[in-house]
């Protein structure tokens, strides 16, 4: 191998002595600070750039072999995640049918932007631009692409008010994402929730997310609600208070959307409400 590219060297000793005069050539002129040099300097770097301009359509294989090669692997473990999420769902279906529970309905979501609002030390609220005639009731929960921002409290035909979770009134029937832990989330001051009703006992750690639970009345299961930011003990309790960070800060959102599938205990009361505003009164005797 030695002797074989010593033959080499020798072969072309007279391209190798040129090219090294070459590069040591432009290397001497571009260390050089000599303004007679300066113009010969200039258009080198025109040239150069040029050619590598001129070249630079022509593809490197080593680049391209080391991108195909990550995008081989990333593919395969996109590949993997979706089979094991399609199984996932499978069993899922499968459990649910075998144990006689009704399949949870699809969120149908109405665009909605904010055109108003009203914030007060114990209730902040929010003016949408959707009502009745869009399909809007109240008690609908109302999102983000982030999380929740609240519900639905009033309506007319054109507009609806919103009750932003900075409120006082809102009490969130939530869960620990990671652990299924259950809590109830309310406000009470600032730009954090708190998450009560958690025993110390019990697994949450900073980082977790909050998400509603099955037993909320007005909000659909698994909507995104924080970011648990403190954990707090309440002395001469058993329980502990859970600071939670609002993935959608209601303070900030400009647009959003009214989850118009509302829970099916909801619905019912909605609907028993507007049959009992339908009844004429009846006098009392």
């Amino acid at each position: 191998m030695i002797r074989r590219l010593i033959n080499i060297i020798v072969l072309f000793k007279e391209y190798i002595v040129l090219g090294a005069i070459v590069i040591i050539s432009f290397a001497l002129i571009a260390l050089s600070a000599s303004p007679t040099v300066q113009p010969l300097r200039a258009m080198t770097t025109v040239v150069v750039g040029t050619l590598q301009s001129a070249l630079g359509w022509i593809p490197n294989p080593f680049v391209m072999k080391e991108t195909q090669e990550e995008l081989r692997q990333r593919n395969i473990e996109l590949s993997a995640e979706l089979a094991k999420l399609r199984r996932s769902k499978a069993e899922n279906a499968e459990l649910r049918k075998l144990l006689n529970l009704k399949p949870r309905p699809d969120f149908k979501l109405l665009s909605a932007e904010i055109v108003g609002k009203t914030a007060s030390a114990e209730r902040n609220l929010m003016t949408l631009d959707r009502g009745l005639s869009d399909g809007v009731r109240i008690g609908m929960a109302v999102m983000t692409d982030a999380g929740l921002v609240g519900r639905v409290f009033a309506a007319s035909d054109g507009y609806s008010l919103v009750e932003s979770l900075y409120n006082t009134t809102i009490k969130i029937a939530s869960k620990v994402e990671r652990t299924r832990v259950d809590g109830i989330i309310g406000w009470e001051d600032g730009p954090e929730l708190l998450m009560r009703n958690v025993p110390k006992a019990l697994d949450v750690e900073i980082g977790d997310k909050i998400v509603t639970s099955e037993y909320s009345i007005y909000f659909p299961s698994d909507v995104p609600i924080g970011i648990v930011v403190k954990l707090e003990n309440e002395p001469n309790s058993l329980f502990r208070r859970i600071i939670v960070m609002p993935e959608a800060m209601p303070d900030r959102v400009e647009h959003c959307f009214v989850v118009l599938t509302a829970s099916p205990r909801l619905l019912e009361r909605l609907k028993l409400e507007e049959s009992s505003d339908k009844q004429p009164e009846r006098k009392v005797k």
